[in-house]
């Protein structure tokens, strides 16, 4: 090795770590709302996590969030792509002392992060959940909102986040617009009601929690899903047009033949085989004669029949 190459892979090493700091660095949150759903589709508290980077924000991405160690394995990492749907985001998980951290490479300003955390006490019809966040990045507009439970009462939350609001799923929702946040601030949320069955919130509307879509994910309303039944219909449609246009050209083929042996039958003349006419001789002279002559071409008598 050269020491113009050794020159350069020195150089290259001093500057990855850097690249990857500075994309890390300029990680802004233009919009996050995070929701907190106590009790909607599981017993536990289902946390959501929508987030749109900043304009700033220079795409590829690397996002780093911290999550409760408790709550397992995320249900939901995504992100929204162009057609506003969401698309299963790959990431890597760093499990610490009390907490978890997950990491992923983002080309989408649209980030969708769910969980749930089972970290709900109940103590017979009361129940109990404090919410905990800090923020990771600057966040230009930040949202918190709290849903009320089907058949709760007594809904307490604080710091207070004023009066509920009855939405179309007919759900009451508790909103705290924060506005912009420094990377580094602490949140807490604590949140209390009154509840005497476990009837889950998901019962009262026919919508669930949106699941992201993956190249092996089973959505009957996907174009991409559909494809192989769409596949297997124009299949069944060409077999069977195959069948029909081989019947009906071997009936054309059978009706054509029929129609050229009747038409020979009636076109060519019946043959009739000659019959042999005995010869006839001059019973005067001896001389044979032609068939047709009445008298002897020789000696002029006239032919016997």
């Amino acid at each position: 090795m050269n020491r113009t190459a050794a020159i350069l892979i020195l150089i290259l090493v001093f500057l990855v770590p850097t690249y990857r700091a500075n994309a890390q660095s300029n990680v802004v949150f233009d919009r996050m709302m995070i929701e907190i759903w106590p009790e909607y589709d599981r017993p536990d508290v289902l946390v959501i996590y929508r987030i749109t980077l900043d304009a700033s924000t220079t795409l590829p991405a690397q996002v780093s969030l911290t999550l409760p160690r408790e709550a397992g394995t995320p249900y939901n990492v995504a992100m929204q792509d162009l057609d506003g749907l969401l698309y299963n985001q790959p990431y890597n998980t760093e499990v610490l002392d009390d907490s978890q951290k997950i990491t992923f490479t983002t080309s989408a300003a649209g980030l969708q992060i769910e969980y749930y955390d089972p970290r709900l006490t109940k103590d017979g019809a009361d129940r109990q959940f404090t919410y905990a966040f800090d923020s990771e990045y600057p966040i230009n507009n930040l949202s918190i909102s709290v849903q009320q439970p089907i058949n709760a009462t007594n809904m307490q939350i604080l710091p207070s986040f004023g009066a509920g609001a009855v939405k179309e799923d007919g759900l009451t929702y508790y909103t705290n617009d924060i506005g912009k946040v420094g990377s580094g601030t602490h949140l807490s949320v604590q949140v209390s009601y009154t509840k005497t069955d476990d009837q889950l919130s998901v019962g009262l509307q026919p919508v669930q929690p949106s699941q992201p879509l993956s190249a092996s994910s089973n959505n009957p309303t996907s174009a991409v899903d559909l494809l192989p039944w769409i596949l297997g219909g124009i299949g069944v449609v060409l077999l069977g047009g195959g069948i029909i246009w081989f019947v009906l050209t071997r009936n054309r083929i059978a009706a054509a033949g029929t129609a050229r042996r009747r038409h020979r039958s009636i076109a060519e003349p019946r043959r009739i085989e000659p019959v042999e006419v005995a010869a006839i001789y001059c019973h005067q002279c001896g001389k044979r004669a032609s068939s047709g002559d009445v008298f002897c071409r020789t000696c002029g008598t006239r032919l016997r029949p």
